[in-house]
C-alpha cells in the first residue's frame, strides 16, 4: 500500500469553479462588444476555449497565443475584428474577480494540512491564478504553489514537473499523488512523471482519453477517506 506524502493539487475544476468564472467573465465580454450574451454563445466560447488549451497541452501552440487568438477567432465569428491581447485583459480583469471555491474545497485542505506536504500545480497565468487564490483562501494551505507560466511549460509536459521537482528539492515520486479534474492536463501529466493520479470526477465523465488513472472520486471529501486508506495502520 502506497503511503503518500505530498498530495499535488489542481485548481480550476478542482479547488476552484472555473466554469462559473467562466461564464462570468465571458458574459462581460459580451456585453462589452454588444454580443448577445445567450446561454448558445457563452457555450461555443466555452468549447472555443477548452479546444484552444488541449492544443497548447499538446504543444501546437503557445500560451500567449491561445490567450489571444480564442477572443480573436471568437468574436471574429459574429463579424467583429478584436484586439486578442486587450481582449484578455479586459477578460482577465473579470476573471481576478472570481475566485468561486469548489464544494469541500476548505473542509478538504484543512484536513490535509500537517499531514502532508501540499502543493498547487496549474495552467494560467500567474498573476490571476495568485490573486484567486489569495482571494479565496486556498493559497494559506500550500507549501508550494507552481503556475505553467513561471514554469515556462504547462501539464502534462514533463518539463513542467520536473520544475516542481527542483522547487521540492525532491523526487520520489512514489510517494506523490497528483489531483485533478483534466485526464488530458492533470491525469496524463501524472502518467507521464510517474506519479500516481486521482481523477476528481463529478460530473461521472467517460475516460475516453485512454490515460491510466489510479483512483477516482466524485467528490472532494472522498480524497480524505482515500488518502486515510492508504495510510499504513
Amino acid at each position: 500500500m502506497k503511503q503518500y506524502k505530498i498530495i499535488l493539487l489542481d485548481v480550476d475544476g478542482t479547488l476552484l469553479d472555473f466554469d462559473k468564472a467562466e461564464e462570468r467573465g465571458i458574459g462581460f465580454l459580451l456585453r462589452t462588444y454588444g454580443v448577445p450574451e445567450t446561454e448558445e454563445n457563452k457555450e461555443a466560447y466555452h468549447k472555443l476555449n477548452q479546444s484552444y488549451w488541449r492544443r497548447m497541452e499538446r504543444g501546437e501552440l503557445t500560451r500567449d497565443q491561445v490567450l489571444c487568438l480564442r477572443f480573436e477567432e471568437f468574436f471574429g465569428s459574429f463579424g467583429f475584428s478584436v484586439d486578442g491581447k486587450e481582449t484578455d485583459r479586459l477578460y482577465r480583469q473579470s476573471l481576478e474577480q472570481s475566485a468561486f471555491c469548489i464544494e469541500g474545497a476548505h473542509e478538504i485542505l484543512k484536513a490535509l494540512k500537517g499531514r502532508y506536504r501540499l502543493a498547487v500545480v496549474t495552467n494560467g497565468v500567474a498573476a490571476t491564478q495568485y490573486k484567486r487564490l489569495a482571494d479565496s483562501g486556498l493559497d494559506s494551505y500550500m507549501d508550494w504553489i507552481f503556475i505553467s507560466e513561471e514554469a515556462g511549460s504547462q501539464k502534462p509536459q514533463r518539463e513542467f514537473f520536473e520544475y516542481c521537482f527542483e522547487r521540492m528539492g525532491r523526487r520520489d515520486v512514489e510517494n506523490m499523488l497528483i489531483v485533478g479534474d483534466s485526464l488530458t492536463s492533470d491525469i496524463k501529466g501524472g502518467n507521464t512523471a510517474g506519479i500516481d493520479t486521482c481523477w476528481f470526477n463529478p460530473h461521472e465523465q467517460p475516460n475516453t482519453v485512454g490515460v491510466h488513472v489510479d483512483y477516482e472520486i466524485r467528490s472532494l471529501k472522498e480524497l480524505e477517506q482515500l488518502l486515510k486508506e492508504t495510510e499504513p495502520a
